[in-house]
């Protein structure tokens, strides 16, 4: 398996992320437009989101049960940081389709590498 690693556009990248909420194991990440040779596959911006400054915040109330009660997806700073959406990208196992590589960290100190394919759903990523 190839793992690489892209930029992505971050108009459009903006637009998706906003109205994107979930578990990241129920719903797959959504796919952004990457920026390739200079300019989104999408609507030919230039714009670039970097992948570092997009993560998983662990979000409850000052009541939860210490479970979270959902995994809000960022485009902030490293910190707070729980794991990486956007680890890299390589082709679904299953349907060969384009996958992205999340890594998710957990409080535990344990880490999970899965593929997120939108027609798939989510799996465990093997052989990294």
């Amino acid at each position: 398996m190839i793992i690489q690693n892209y930029d992505y556009c971050l108009g459009c990248g903006q637009q998706i992320l906003n109205v994107w909420k979930g578990w990241p194991h129920k719903d797959s990440i959504p796919l952004l437009p990457r920026i390739i040779d200079g300019s989104c596959e999408k609507c030919g911006g230039a714009e670039v989101l970097k992948t570092s400054t997009i993560c998983w915040l662990n979000y409850h109330s000052e009541y939860s049960t210490g479970l979270p009660d959902y995994w809000l997806l960022i485009t902030q700073s490293q910190k707070n940081k729980w794991g990486l959406p956007y680890f890299g990208e390589a082709n679904c196992p299953k349907c060969n389709n384009r996958a992205i590589l999340s890594q998710m960290k957990y409080p535990n100190g344990s880490t999970e590498i899965c593929y997120n394919c939108e027609k798939c759903g989510v799996a465990k990523a093997k052989n990294l």
